[in-house]
């Protein structure tokens, strides 16, 4: 069970983000604690939101579309803030100035507000129980979200070994980084937009 989820919430941290892609720039303009800060404190809310979803499904179900409606307005916002950024051609760490000031903050509520982190837990959640992978146990769903943290923080550290050698080479091509994280947060929006239907 803790290889199936580590491999899950690994390969789903993989694609790019606002999260992985903040590690990487964080890294570069803040150095690594900055960096850590951040990774720690979006880790912990992802795992903070399974966890009680694991626990707490059937209220949680009358609570998800009002959730979803806000979690999908904040990602167009982010998505605005981004392009606004690419348009304007601002360097790619001053799209977000709060991040660099309080990594540990941003990376939370970035993280808490994400509307991906339920649907994509709750699904995989519900195949593996249906395979008997995961049992309904307390201590079977501590160390599922154990497993889940580690993936993504396996994830991010390939983000931030990535973003030495990458977020450096973006930089020179002037704001690409801004488009690629407005684009992707509004693919993001979009998309959970058309699911809420």
């Amino acid at each position: 069970m803790f290889f199936w989820a580590l491999m899950i919430s690994f390969s789903g941290s993989l694609p790019i983000g606002t999260l992985n892609v903040s590690v990487a720039n964080l890294i570069i303009n803040q150095g690594l604690f900055a960096s850590v800060q951040f990774a720690a404190a979006a880790i912990l809310a992802e795992v903070l939101v399974v966890r009680i979803a694991l626990t707490a499904v059937k209220k949680l179900n009358s609570f998800s579309r009002f959730f979803h409606i806000i979690s999908i307005l904040i990602v167009f916002l982010l998505a605005f803030i981004s392009l606004r950024a690419a348009f304007q051609m601002q360097h790619p760490g001053d799209v977000l100035p709060f991040t660099g000031q309080w990594p540990f903050v941003a990376g939370f509520f970035i993280s808490i507000l994400n509307p991906l982190h339920l649907p994509f837990w709750m699904g995989w959640t519900a195949a593996l129980r249906s395979k008997e992978v995961l049992q309904d146990s307390a201590a079977a769903y501590n160390i599922y979200v154990m497993a889940i943290g580690t993936g993504t923080a396996l994830a991010f550290f390939v983000y931030g070994l990535a973003g030495n050698l990458l977020i450096p080479v973006l930089y020179t091509q002037g704001n690409l980084l801004n488009w690629a994280m407005g684009i992707a947060l509004l693919t993001m929006g979009l998309f959970q937009l058309y699911k809420l239907h």
